[in-house]
C-alpha cells in the first residue's frame, strides 16, 4: 500500500462549498460558546424569578459549542476516522441541543416576574431599578439567542460536513 492511497483513505470532512473552511468555521463555533459561557456569568446572578435550570444552560451550550468546535479543528487539523465520527457526534448534538435552548430563551425572555415595585420616579426619565434589571436581562437573553442562531447554521453546516465526509469515507474503504 503506498502513502498516496493511505492519505486518501483517510476519511475527512467535507467541503460543501468553494469558500467553506471547516477549520475556520470550528474556530467560529469555539467563539460563539466562549461568548454563551460568559453571558451565562451574569446571567447567573440574576434575581429574576427563573429556575435555576433555565439560568445554567447558557453555560452549559457554550462548552457544548466549545467541544464540537475543538473537535471540527482537531479533525481538520489531524484528519482520522475517530476524531470524524467524535466531530459528527458532537456537532449533531449541538444542533439539537441548540434548538432546545432556543425555544428555552424565547419563554424565558417572555416568563420574567413582575418585580412589583411602587417607584415613585420624579420624572419621566427615571425609571426604577427593577425595570433596569429587567432590561438588563431581556439584553442578555436576546444576545444568547442571536449567537444560538448563528450557532444552529453553523453546526447544521458543521454536521453535514462530517455526515458526508464519514458515507465518503466509507464508500473509499468499501470500494
Amino acid at each position: 500500500m503506498s502513502s498516496a492511497e493511505t492519505v486518501t483513505s483517510v476519511p475527512k470532512l467535507y467541503r460543501l462549498f468553494f469558500k467553506f473552511d471547516p477549520e475556520a468555521a470550528g474556530v467560529v463555533a469555539i467563539l460563539l460558546g466562549l461568548f454563551q459561557v460568559m453571558l451565562a456569568v451574569p446571567l447567573y446572578y440574576m434575581n429574576v424569578g427563573l429556575h435555576e435550570a433555565q439560568l445554567l444552560l447558557p453555560l452549559f451550550m457554550g462548552i457544548l459549542f466549545v467541544t464540537a468546535g475543538s473537535f471540527t479543528v482537531a479533525c481538520e487539523k489531524t484528519p482520522s476516522r475517530k476524531l470524524l465520527t467524535g466531530c459528527a457526534y458532537t456537532n449533531v448534538a449541538s444542533l439539537l441541543a441548540g434548538l432546545v435552548a432556543l425555544c428555552v430563551y424565547s419563554v424565558s425572555l417572555h416568563s420574567i416576574v413582575d418585580f412589583g415595585e411602587d417607584c415613585t420616579a420624579d420624572s419621566h426619565h427615571f425609571k426604577c431599578p427593577g425595570e433596569y434589571l429587567e432590561e438588563f436581562f431581556r439584553s442578555i437573553t436576546a444576545l444568547l439567542i442571536v449567537y444560538d442562531l448563528g450557532a444552529l447554521i453553523l453546526h447544521t453546516l458543521l454536521s453535514v460536513s462530517a455526515l458526508i465526509g464519514l458515507r465518503v469515507g466509507l464508500c473509499r474503504m468499501i470500494g
